[in-house]
């Protein structure tokens, strides 16, 4: 499964990429406008942090499908060949993933609250689909089950598309829609932290170090070996 941050928060990426196996960075137009006083200098930035080989994310603010593709096109120019542009899921969006498939450009579309709008999204050649877990929990939908059957969809049908989740509050959301067969999950870097945390991991960790003090006192295992 893909793990992706979802933030434009430079700091943010510095303090997780160097420890967790982050496969690319997502963004759309409101982190950008919280986290970025610059747009080019942010996104070449993240480029610059992730390199060659990590995915990176950007949502085209154009509404027509001839303005999309014009974004995506730019984009995709200067921010290089693992680039994805996010585009939602309207009429004017279906159209766009479509002629932007015919350039060869990778798409990914958002807003996705319903199954059939991930299905038109994947006949339409999108790469990826971003359902909304928690906003669809908190209008007492189920999240995780909608990724569920987006993903069996895709299966039944054959469709390569692939379904990146996104809005998550808790670890909880995001074990849930792992389990149901995500291919990614995106979350904000503090979220992110959080995946590997446990109250008795830590305490194992502390009965360890206090076993060994005792009795080989500050020495490091490798002190020891002759």
């Amino acid at each position: 499964m893909q793990i992706l941050l979802d933030t434009a928060n430079i700091n943010q990426i510095k303090s997780v990429l160097p420890y967790f196996p982050i496969d690319g960075v997502t963004t759309n137009p409101s982190i950008l406008a919280r986290e970025a006083e610059d747009v080019n200098d942010t996104l070449r930035a993240i480029r610059e942090l992730l390199g060659p080989d990590r995915m990176l994310f950007a949502q085209a603010t154009a509404h027509d499908s001839a303005g999309i593709v014009a974004q995506a096109e730019k984009l995709t120019k200067e921010l290089g060949p693992n680039f994805y542009t996010k585009i939602p899921v309207t009429m004017q969006g279906l159209r766009a993933v479509a002629m932007c498939k015919e350039r060869g450009l990778k798409t990914l579309v958002t807003a996705i609250f319903t199954p059939m709008q991930a299905l038109l999204a994947a006949k339409s050649g999108a790469d990826y689909v971003a359902p909304y877990v928690d906003r669809l929990d908190n209008i007492t939908s189920d999240g995780a089950s909608v990724v569920g059957e987006i993903v069996n969809l895709y299966n039944e049908y054959g469709y390569e598309t692939k379904v990146l989740a996104a809005s998550f509050k808790n670890i909880q959301q995001v074990y849930n829609a792992a389990s149901c067969g995500a291919h990614g999950v995106t979350v904000t870097a503090p979220l992110c932290e959080k995946l590997i945390f446990h109250p008795y991991t830590d305490r194992s960790l502390e009965d360890f170090d206090i076993d060994w003090r005792s009795r080989f006192g500050e020495k490091g295992i490798d002190q020891l070996l002759k």
